[in-house]
């Protein structure tokens, strides 16, 4: 029983993870895919320990690094100009 509830739980987090995310940014806000990313990499390319919010926010130094870092090595996506990724969120 105790299995089975912790299966449902996990399943419940990732699902509410999964969903798009919005980043806010002074130049634009990011429009962010986890889904889709979900798909392509394992959830410990970009987290540490089990998937969660990333501790403290995920403020701008670290975004560069994690997501320009990574385009880069895959050499797919945005790289290069900033309303690659800024600017680009869905509007109400």
């Amino acid at each position: 029983m105790k299995q089975l509830i912790y299966v449902v739980l996990c399943s419940i987090m990732l699902t509410s993870l999964a969903q798009a995310k919005v980043f806010k940014a002074y130049n634009g806000d990011i429009d962010f895919n986890h889904s889709k990313h979900m798909g392509l990499f394992p959830c410990t390319e970009c987290h540490e320990g089990p998937p969660r919010p990333f501790p403290g926010g995920l403020d701008k130094q670290k975004a560069h690094k994690l997501c320009i870092g990574c385009h880069t090595k895959e050499g797919a996506g945005p790289t290069r100009h900033c309303a690659q990724c800024h600017g680009n969120a869905s509007k109400d």
